[in-house]
């Protein structure tokens, strides 16, 4: 393989973890320096200067770093077909490991930022004073404007999203049909009343329920962030509750929401395909336990097509739906599915030449643009991709069932603000609600630490 994929080496890189944790900004964003200050202009003088920009004719390395874990091959499939179309750029692909943040810092720390790098909008936030404002290039005209919310700061776009993601219980239908004896219809699941309902009917033909893999990321992000959600409110109703939990106005235990959800995490407990063993964290198992019909349902995202694909049969029909949190039928939240923009392109402008961010932005510009590039894209994410031009088919179900959520106006943003949930709440509060899962600890004792947590972060900015 002609491209080199770098491994990171962390020894030695001391204090990396503090400078990717999470406080406020100014704690969790490395100070800036005098060459950040020097490559970073303001964002009015950035647009203006970068609009309709062309890369320079002189040969140029860039580097592409992605927290996009289980993806190197399609990676490299687009940048080998990049550089053809674009001679004198060559990229250098750098792939993740499990401690993506950590890696990222560990490059800065080193003075190799990546040009380009495929990071969580709350990474992106934290570390805005070191990226390249994207505002005002002509590329963004093909972005879905919807999908830019949680990339823009204060007015400035500093990402280009990389796919549409919902967040729910996966089903599959043959299961479900034979438990309901006849057609499944996901819009009946209204109420947790309406879910258990189905999950007796599941469990009554032999086969499991429900399936949560019990890892941090998918419970302590995926599951849990949901209680700071749409079914809060509006983005500063969120931020509000949020705010009054650091400033120890609020508790957890005291949230209806917060309540609501863990009901039924209760309950998807006890139906649980691996509630024998149920931190055995293994999402290959638990996309096969689906896809062979070993379980009804199974919290996760449509992103788990990637490990499903490979092992379901012609026929074989999946969808997604919301997970509900009260026996509120009239609630729209529970019929709203959490769709994501969870990941976007930003450019390094404090550690890579202006040469090098311009040939960054043709990068970007060819991976939402090109028709090649979504093709491999939409087959490889099996996601639904957020660019006007894009007229690849979306292969996978949940992907398409994400889609139809979107074009019914069933979705609700996940994030709200990409400031709103710190970015190690996945491993902190993951870890915590491991423990509960496990039956470690109570629900109190949960909520305790959940607000432990959140007391120790600045309040959080609209």
């Amino acid at each position: 393989m002609r491209k080199r994929m770098f491994s990171l080496l962390m020894a030695g890189v001391l204090g990396v973890s503090t400078l990717a944790g999470c406080g406020s900004a100014a704690s969790t964003t490395t100070q800036s320096s005098d060459s950040t200050t020097a490559a970073k202009t303001t964002t009015e003088e950035k647009a203006a200067e970068t609009t309709n920009a062309e890369t320079s004719s002189e040969p140029v390395t860039i580097s592409f770093y992605t927290t996009e874990t289980g993806k190197d091959d399609m990676y490299q499939d687009l940048i080998s077909d990049f550089e053809s179309k674009n001679p004198g750029i060559t990229v250098e692909y750098i792939a993740a490991g499990d401690d993506q943040l950590q890696q990222w810092m560990a490059l800065y720390a080193s003075n190799e930022g990546p040009t380009v790098a495929l990071m969580d909008p709350i990474n992106i936030w934290e570390n805005q004073d070191r990226m390249r404002p994207l505002t005002g290039e002509a590329m963004l005209d093909n972005i879905e404007e919807a999908s830019l919310s949680t990339m823009t700061f204060n007015g400035t776009v500093y990402a280009v999203p990389m796919s549409a993601a919902g967040i729910g219980l996966l089903y599959n239908k043959a299961v479900c049909d034979a438990a309901v004896g006849g057609d499944f219809d996901p819009s009946t699941i209204k109420t947790r009343s309406d879910l258990k309902d189905l999950f007796d009917k599941i469990e009554a033909t032999g086969v499991a329920a429900t399936c949560l893999t019990g890892v941090n990321w998918s419970l302590g992000a995926h599951y849990l962030c949901q209680t700071y959600g749409a079914a809060i409110g509006d983005t500063k109703a969120r931020v509000d509750y949020v705010n009054s939990i650091i400033g120890g106005e609020t508790k957890e235990i005291d949230s209806e929401v917060f309540n609501g959800f863990m009901d039924t995490f209760d309950m998807l407990a006890q139906y649980n395909y691996n509630k024998n063993d149920p931190l055995v964290g293994d999402v290959n198992l638990d996309a096969m336990a689906l896809a062979e019909g070993k379980c009804g349902t199974w919290f996760m995202g449509d992103w788990a097509w990637t490990y499903m694909a490979e092992l379901v049969g012609d026929g074989d029909e999946f969808g997604l739906m919301p997970v509900p949190h009260s026996d509120d039928a009239s609630d729209v939240t529970n019929q709203q599915l959490p769709t994501s923009y969870a990941k976007g392109y930003c450019i390094d402008a404090s550690q890579n030449t202006e040469e090098q961010q311009l040939a960054g932005l043709k990068f970007i510009e060819y991976i939402s643009s090109d028709s090649y590039s979504h093709e491999v894209q939409a087959k490889r994410l099996g996601q639904a991709l957020p660019f006007k031009n894009c007229q690849a088919t979306i292969d996978s179900p949940l992907g398409k069932s994400t889609a139809s959520y979107i074009s019914a106006g069933k979705t609700a943003d996940f994030y709200g603000t990409p400031s709103l949930c710190p970015s190690d709440i996945w491993y902190e509060c993951g870890a915590y609600m491991c423990e509960y899962l496990s039956g470690a600890c109570d629900r109190t004792k949960l909520a305790t630490q959940i607000d432990e947590y959140w007391s120790k972060q600045d309040k959080r900015e609209y």
